[in-house]
């Protein structure tokens, strides 16, 4: 599948025309949205998964991902923005949305396509979205990604970002945000700002975390028929390109492996439907044992990453992270 297909079959999986202690949203008890019913139809229709599981068809979606991502990052042309958005070049190339000096928060936001794809139109979308609701600055670099780097690269442009940000404004107004190996990346990141004795940001918000590389806790085959976009197999495959020739238990790629008591305010959103849902509930006990201020979120029958999607769902958490930034 090349790019072009592929992210018209994503767009269309987006459905355009359609107390801080574990706790599940409030419509847990209820049947989802007819319109995230839709989507997740959509979703599987795409074919996405398979392309995953197919070693031709995924190394094809590389090779077309890296075509893409070695051309300059642009404004989406195909997006409709309802706040400034401008493109930033130093110190490193990001999209600048809503840029205000009278914000409150800056959200730092790390999208996810598991290592290899920069953001899709629903992300762009969202954070439109989420920077209107929580009249908040967001920034989205254009972090590096595989095959023509790993993890590495990225850890070293975003530390440089992060400080240059940071001296500019009071560290505990940044929040750092992600989606899917944007948030695997997110929580890697802030463990290793903690080992490297750097100030945390002020809230991490981590949406399907990819928190295990290698995908390697037994629950996750009893969820795997119930997600329609991701395969474990194919993302293993993905994660050994972006680990390069570092060990994928390494805490940096996999942070459900590494030291979590320094993280601060933690909210995670996760679905039932979707394969990272047990690494994301086995982190959220280790850090509540380590005494973090933790909030998960659990989405009752919703799939991957189902914030971002234009489905009732989505109104009702980006609703939930004005609020909670709100009290920051």
């Amino acid at each position: 599948m090349d790019r072009k297909n592929f992210d018209h079959h994503i767009l269309a999986a987006m459905a355009d025309n359609l107390g801080n202690s574990l706790r599940e949203m409030a419509r847990c008890g209820h049947s989802r949205s007819k319109r995230a019913t839709l989507t997740e139809m959509s979703i599987q229709l795409s074919g996405f998964k398979q392309t995953l599981a197919d070693p031709q068809k995924r190394q094809e979606l590389v090779t077309s991902c890296q075509r893409a991502n070695r051309e300059p990052l642009k404004i989406p042309a195909d997006v409709q923005f309802s706040v400034p958005v401008k493109l930033v070049t130093a110190p490193y190339p990001l999209i600048w949305l809503n840029q205000n000096a009278q914000a409150r928060n800056l959200i730092v936001y790390l999208a996810g396509g598991a290592f290899i794809q920069r953001p899709l139109k629903g992300h762009w979308q969202f954070l439109n979205r989420l920077a209107k609701a929580a009249d908040a600055e967001i920034v989205v670099p254009d972090y590096p990604l595989a095959p023509d780097h790993d993890f590495k690269d990225a850890y070293q442009e975003l530390l440089d970002l992060y400080k240059w940000l940071y001296d500019q404004r009071p560290v505990s107004s940044i929040i750092l945000m992600g989606d899917s190996s944007g948030a695997g990346l997110a929580a890697g990141f802030c463990e290793n700002l903690a080992q490297q004795g750097l100030p945390q940001p002020g809230r991490l918000v981590l949406i399907s975390p990819w928190l295990d590389l290698q995908l390697g806790n037994p629950l996750i085959k009893k969820y795997a028929a119930k997600d329609r976009l991701l395969d474990q197999e194919g993302l293993r495959a993905l994660g050994k390109l972006w680990a390069g020739q570092t060990d994928p238990r390494d805490a940096r790629l996999s942070p459900l492996n590494g030291p979590v008591d320094q993280l601060r305010n933690v909210t995670i959103y996760i679905g039932t439907h979707e394969i990272m849902y047990p690494d994301a509930i086995h982190f959220t006990r280790r850090l509540k044992a380590a005494g973090v201020n933790t909030n998960t979120v659990i989405g009752r029958g919703m799939f991957h990453s189902y914030p971002l999607y234009p489905i009732p769902e989505s109104e009702h958490v980006i609703m939930e992270m004005a609020h909670d930034f709100d009290q920051q």
